[in-house]
Order: structure tokens, then C-alpha cells, then sequence
């Protein structure tokens, strides 16, 4: 039986950013991820709006108050970390908002939207000298990684870090210049993974339709698919290492172990993310605008 969605990035907390106001609201935002095919989700606030060490606290009352309602979604807890808070966090909050086992820790690090390339560069580098492997929060949005042939995104992908891209990018709901740099990443095989960013009512969760958008461009679905469930699934359990200077070297997409499947495999045994092959030729096609 094929499992449900994971969610790494939805803003469910209440109360400590931009996302549901108070529980009931929050109540609300998880039922639409369940309806959406969500069975797991990560809670990920915006770390500069919240007292990180009451993260747990917060997340355990969320996941209370969800098996009181039967609502059935898992909610672990996490952080979107800005670029430019990455240094201020102790050791104890980094911990706190990554994921994954022992050895293979990761954070979400947020591309700036102000296009703030350098600064991104500079968070993910101390982060990864501290052990941390890099999900990348929605890249599409953050225009300048797409210059010079997508150098800045591709100089991430190369460390290792993987693309988280928003399912409302995928839909349009940030600009055509966003959808059209997540189609991009999409007919690369360079999107790692596709997440909500879900906010509430108005910015609802959508991977569902996302996936139904992707394969309409040309992407096969059980990719599609995997993009959703399997690998936001593999990464919480298998977690994401960073590169060491040696893997840094290998060209985009060398394999550091056979992989027959032709997919992504976090942990342990992959540091450099494994490029997938390129969609069908005349992926996004539909979309007249991507070439504009």
C-alpha cells in the first residue's frame, strides 16, 4: 500500500510567525494537509519568531491536540533557518530544529528572497562545517541563484545540499519567473524535494495538485510522486550528510555508490546528491510563458 505525503515545510505552529494565528487555526491548516494526502509533516517556524528551545513544547501540543480532534497527521518539529540568523543559533537550537539520525543531521536554510546569494553561501558553509547537511527552502524564489546558468544553486548542489521547491511555485502563486525556475529545476533533476510551504487557508497546502501539474509539463509520476513521499520520507529517516572537501570535487551528480532504482538515497552512503535523469524533451511545454 503506498504511504502518504510528507510535508518538510509547513508553517503549523500557532501563534509564532506568519502562519495559523491560534490552534483552532492550526487545527484547520492540518486538515488541509491531510486532505491534501499529508500523513506526516514537519513543523517549520520561522526560527527568528519563536523561542527555539519551546519548539518541542509546542510541537507536543500541537500533536495532542490533533489525535484529540482525529485528525491523523504526524507532526515532528523543525525551523526554517534565514541566512542571515544561521551564525547567531548556540549548538543546543541548531539541534533543535534538525532533523534526521546521529551523523546525518540537516537543517532547512531559507534562500533569502531578497536574493542575498552571498550570505546564503556563507550560512550554508558554517552550517556545514558544523555537520550539517542542507535542505534549501523554496531556491526558485531566490532569483540570483538562477543567473549564469543556475551557478549559485549548482555551487550548493555540488556541497551536497538538496532543493526543496514549493508546490506554490509549481502553480504560479509566485511569479512566473519563480514557476518557471522550479520548472527548470524540475526538467534538471535538480528539485530534491517538493513541500508546501503552507501558511493556512490562503496559502493551503497543494502538493497534490503540484504533482498533477509536473507530470502535465512532462515529469513521469511515479518521480513526481517520490518527490512528495519517498524522498521527504528517506530524508527523516536516513537523514543528509554534508560533503567533504574530496566529494566537493566530483563533477554535479557523480555517484558515490551503484544505484540501480536510478532515484536519490539520503544518508550515510550519498553526499552528493545524485542527479536524476532529465525530463522527457519538451518538458514544459504547456506553459507557453516558461520561455518568456
Amino acid at each position: 500500500m503506498q504511504r502518504g505525503f510528507v510535508d518538510l515545510h509547513v508553517h503549523l505552529l500557532p501563534g509564532v510567525d506568519d502562519g495559523p494565528p491560534d490552534l483552532d487555526a492550526t487545527l484547520e491548516l492540518a486538515g488541509l494537509e491531510v486532505a491534501d494526502g499529508i500523513d506526516t509533516a514537519t513543523a517549520t517556524p520561522h526560527v527568528a519568531s519563536v523561542d527555539v528551545a519551546e519548539i518541542p513544547a509546542r510541537v507536543a501540543e500541537v500533536n495532542d491536540a490533533l489525535r484529540a480532534a482525529g485528525i491523523p497527521l504526524v507532526v515532528e518539529g523543525g525551523g526554517e533557518l534565514a541566512a542571515r540568523g544561521a551564525a547567531r543559533l548556540s549548538p543546543a537550537e541548531l539541534e533543535t530544529i534538525a532533523h534526521g539520525p546521529a551523523g546525518a543531521r540537516w537543517i532547512l536554510l531559507e534562500a533569502p528572497l531578497d536574493g542575498a546569494v552571498a550570505t546564503l553561501h556563507r550560512a550554508a558553509d558554517t552550517l556545514r562545517s558544523a555537520g550539517y547537511g542542507i535542505v534549501l527552502a523554496h531556491p526558485e524564489r531566490c532569483h540570483p541563484l538562477f543567473d549564469d546558468d543556475m551557478a549559485g544553486l549548482e555551487r550548493e548542489l555540488k556541497l551536497g545540499s538538496l532543493a526543496q521547491v514549493s508546490s506554490s511555485s509549481v502553480l504560479g502563486l509566485h511569479g512566473i519567473r519563480a514557476r518557471r525556475n522550479a520548472v527548470r529545476m524540475l526538467a534538471a533533476g535538480y528539485a530534491g524535494l517538493l513541500a508546501s510551504d503552507a501558511h493556512g487557508p490562503r496559502r493551503p497546502p497543494s502538493l497534490t495538485q503540484a504533482v498533477r501539474v509536473a507530470c502535465g509539463f512532462g515529469l513521469d509520476p511515479a518521480h513526481a510522486h517520490a518527490l512528495c513521499a519517498e524522498r521527504p520520507r528517506a530524508l527523516l529517516v536516513e537523514g543528509l550528510r554534508p560533503c567533504t572537501t574530496a566529494e566537493a570535487g566530483l563533477p554535479l551528480g557523480a555517484e558515490l555508490r551503484a544505484d540501480e532504482g536510478g532515484g536519490y538515497v539520503a544518508g550515510r552512503e550519498l553526499s552528493v546528491v545524485r542527479r536524476l535523469p532529465p525530463a522527457a524533451p519538451g518538458f514544459g511545454s504547456a506553459l507557453p510563458s516558461l520561455s518568456s
